[in-house]
């Protein structure tokens, strides 16, 4: 390894000597500098494995897992499956794959180590011009950048890219000092040509590696076009630009010759990729998307851009001419205002080892200024100081964007494997809108599906109708649609409203679950429905297919969650909602949930940072629609444990009365659909007796150890007859009670009218089960003598042992009104009289009519 001489912390670093390597070092300093650099890099590559595997679902990254994994299989890319990518990336994975039964985890280990090589690299060439303090400080500004981060922990093209085009920067800066001297190099060394082609091949990899790799050659093209205006030296110009640009060519013409000349779908599928996308858009729209790029990238990091820039200034007035190749590797961003396909950040990862080494330079000249100006007392270590913090405010919005990526993780990758082994055979094709769930779940799927992603869709370069071919050749058992949450491939299909439509014709939309954070439909030829399958028809307006329950048990203040599966039968001109209730055996209601009945608009859309979905009421579903839609049922405070029926029922917004239920042969059935039983668990303690629906509180000792706590209104007035519905909250004061009863009576005229003996709760939870501390509540339905008269009675209750003795007390809980039918002994006045005699008991005297208008 050559070094230069190491900079003292208080000059600037002397630049190497034109057409010689820098003197070697001391030993001992030699093996300080190889300490620390290897410190970096341990410390690098530890910062880059640190929760390495906790986030699976990189759609990017799992299509080029797809695409290695079938290239080790012996399959072909661009003609056996669509794929944007170039063979210098995806071919050393599919080698890598194969030696490790299609690891994940070493893929992206290779990609740690090709960064870390990469800094390696860019450490050497910039101790080469500048010496061993800038090479540090780049090494450390490298390791940490956001971009380079995300090139080590995924399996991207970014990393063998910056890998090549790092080789070929250190193997140029290498050649091409000494290239103009007649001299014989020296024994051993390598020719100055021969270094400079070696340069060009390895830029040629880091194009074939990623298309956006063959800036870096235009780097050293626009620095040595730059050279040759200076120095008028135009055959040198020529000599060396020939000696790199021809093996750079050689190498790109044998990688892509051999492959159109395997497959003539190769340019389509690699440059159509990049140059379909956006075309059409007007050329201002155009530029303009690149300087949002650019304003981007300084808005972002604009105290590393600031040092890189300072860096590109300082090597260009100072120092060896060759120094300036990595300034002249920044105008090569302008190349972005000529395409019209989407730009984002990681598009100019190519120039971040640039960035690193001129932000290197400028901190390094900063330190040296700061330590030949500052008071001699303390110099040195405010100058560091004041470094330091520099360097952390470059960092600090690299280093909070990586704890961000660092923090992710998802555990729906496992649950997908598992479900697409489970319900496909090894040599079945699942379409699916992501290719990365077919690597993991070891499943092929169709030429395009592979190469699916944003800009192959809304390009036009797949089209739905060319899937919907594939499906139907392939067989496919399962379709994997993303909707809503995250969609933003299939659902970005030109025609993707027609790939739906064949779907819902001709496939079951068997479960909705989420991929990470994105709402994955589930299509399957044979109905792979998780819960309860149905057929219950409302009105012929909706079909209710399935019920799955999510949370069938659930604790007193908590909620049943259930998923109902809906078809559309009709087109709808009212907006239905569900209502769930929870019922006991007596009827009585121990929860209640209402929703709308929405669907997810098939595209969500952002808005500072944050995901939103549309929902469609019922009113804008098209026939045909099928659905999933999740309710909660909130189980009331107090409820019994015990088993209960849910009653569902579809009503438009403002009306009970609903769509009804239809039997076989279209005859109305009612309203209300029982869709199955939910368990309630007894209550966690202690319980918030403030979340009792009370309109009436008490603390009254209605036995020994246990407390009413309150009851519900009474009705205003009742009529003989009816059924007073009252319910009470009881709570424990000591565990193992005895066995009580509740006694209900309405009392008035010096007699009782009416009374009701039942369950303090409920009658499978008796109070000997009651814990301390447990509170619970009943309902109770209090008959009125048919036979009351007129007047106001009080209700009173009171518990009662097993032979109905009382326990204490009863305790009034208010007054009602009892009024009982007007009772006429003459005829009034009728406006259409029949006297028509009904069965010998009853005349019908007439009747008035109003005319409706």
């Amino acid at each position: 390894m050559s070094s230069a001489t190491q900079s003292s912390p208080t000059t600037p670093s002397p630049a190497a000597p034109r057409g010689r390597a820098p003197a070697l070092a001391p030993t001992a300093t030699r093996r300080r500098e190889l300490v620390a650099v290897a410190t970096l890099l341990v410390l690098g590559g530890a910062y880059y494995v640190d929760r390495l595997m906790r986030w699976l679902a990189y759609d990017d990254e799992g299509g080029y897992l797809y695409a290695a994994w079938r290239i080790a299989l012996g399959e072909l890319p661009y003609r056996d499956f669509l794929t944007p990518q170039l063979p210098a990336f995806l071919y050393p994975g599919a080698l890598i794959l194969s030696l490790t039964n299609h690891s994940a985890l070493a893929m992206r280990l290779t990609m740690v180590v090709l960064v870390l090589a990469t800094t390696l690299l860019t450490y050497l060439t910039v101790r080469r011009l500048w010496g061993l303090r800038p090479a540090l400080l780049a090494t450390l500004l490298l390791l940490v950048h956001s971009e380079t981060y995300w090139a080590a922990r995924f399996f991207r093209p970014e990393a063998p890219m910056l890998f090549w085009a790092a080789v070929g920067l250190y193997l140029f800066v290498r050649g091409y000092p000494a290239l103009p001297r007649a001299t014989t190099p020296p024994t051993g060394a390598a020719r100055p040509g021969t270094l400079l082609a070696l340069a060009g091949a390895a830029l040629g990899l880091a194009m074939m590696s990623k298309l956006f790799g063959a800036l870096p050659l235009a780097g050293i093209g626009l620095f040595l076009l730059a050279e040759g205006v200076a120095t008028r030296d135009w055959r040198h110009l020529w000599r060396t630009g020939l000696t790199v640009g021809l093996p750079f060519a050689a190498v790109v013409a044998a990688i892509l010759g051999t492959f159109m000349a395997l497959t003539p779908e190769t340019l389509g599928a690699v440059l159509g990729h990049h140059l379909r996308q956006g075309q059409g858009m007007p050329i201002l729209q155009v530029i303009a998307k690149a300087f949002g790029l650019y304003g981007d990238t300084v808005r972002h990091q604009p105290v590393y851009v600031a040092l890189a820039l300072g860096g590109a200034l300082l090597s260009v007035r100072r120092g060896e001419r060759v120094a300036r190749v990595y300034a002249w590797q920044l105008p090569t961003a302008l190349a972005f205002v000529l395409l019209t396909r989407d730009l984002q950040p990681r598009h100019l990862t190519y120039l971040v080892p640039a960035q690193a080494a001129l932000a290197g330079l400028a901190v390094d000249r900063l330190w040296a200024a700061l330590a030949a100006r500052l008071p001699r007392r303390g110099r040195s270590a405010g100058a560091l100081a004041i470094v330091t913090l520099t360097v952390l405010v470059a960092l600090g919005p690299h280093i909070a964007k990586n704890a961000l990526v660092a923090s992710w993780r998802e555990d729906t990758t496992a649950a997908w494997v598992a479900y697409i082994q489970a319900h496909t055979d090894a040599d079945d094709v699942v379409v699916s809108d992501y290719p990365g769930i077919n690597f993991y779940a070891q499943r092929r799927t169709t030429r395009l599906a592979a190469g699916i992603s944003e800009g192959a869709a809304s390009s036009g370069q797949i089209m739905g109708r060319d899937l919907i071919a594939e499906i139907e050749a392939s067989g496919a058992p399962l379709v994997l649609f993303n909707i809503a949450h995250g969609g933003h491939q299939f659902v970005n299909l030109r025609d993707h409203p027609a790939l739906r439509e064949y779907l819902l014709q001709h496939y079951h939309l068997s479960e909705r679950r989420s991929y990470d954070t994105r709402l994955m439909e589930v299509f399957s030829l044979q109905d792979h429905w998780p819960g309860t399958p149905f057929d219950a028809n409302l009105g012929d307006r909706l079909r209710l297919t399935g019920v799955q329950w999510v949370t069938p048990e659930a604790a007193p203040g908590e909620d049943l969650r259930l998923s109902l599966r809906w078809t559309a039968l009709a087109s709808m001109d009212a907006d239905y909602g569900v209502t769930l209730r929870l019922m006991d055996d007596r009827g009585h209601a121990w929860g209640l949930g209402h929703k709308l009945l929405m669907d997810y608009e098939d595209k969500s859309y952002w808005i500072d940072g944050l995901e939103y979905v549309d929902l469609r009421p019922t009113s804008e579903w098209p026939v045909g629609e099928v659905t999933i839609a999740t309710f909660e049922l909130p189980v009331d405070v107090g409820t019994p444990p015990g088993e209960y029926e849910v009653i569902l029922r579809v009503h438009p917004q403002g009306a009970w009365d609903g769509l009804p239920v239809l039997g076989l042969h279209g005859a109305p059935q009612g309203y209300d659909i029982a869709i199955g039983r939910a368990r309630v668990l007894p209550a966690p303690l202690p319980v918030d007796t403030a979340r009792l629906t009370l309109d009436e509180r008490h603390h009254v000792a209605a036995a020994p150890g246990l407390m009413l706590l309150g009851h519900s209104a009474l009705p205003s007035a009742v009529r003989p007859g009816d059924a007073i519905a009252l319910s009470a909250c009881w709570q424990a004061q000591a565990a193992a009670l005895p066995p009580y009863d509740v006694h209900l009576a309405l009392e008035g005229e010096g007699r009782v009218w009416g009374t009701l003996r039942t369950a303090v709760s409920h009658d499978d939870y008796p109070t000997p089960r009651w814990r301390a501390g447990e509170t619970l509540c009943g309902h109770y339905d209090l008959i009125v003598d048919a036979e009351a008269p007129n007047g106001p009675y009080t209700v009173q209750i009171a518990l009662v042992t097993d032979g109905g003795a009382p326990v204490a007390p009863p305790h009034p809980l208010g007054t009602i009104q009892v009024s009982g039918r007007q009772h006429l002994y003459e005829q009034p006045p009728i406006a259409h009289p029949v006297a028509a005699r009904l069965g010998g008991a009853v005349t019908l005297l007439g009747y008035d009519l109003t005319p409706s208008a």
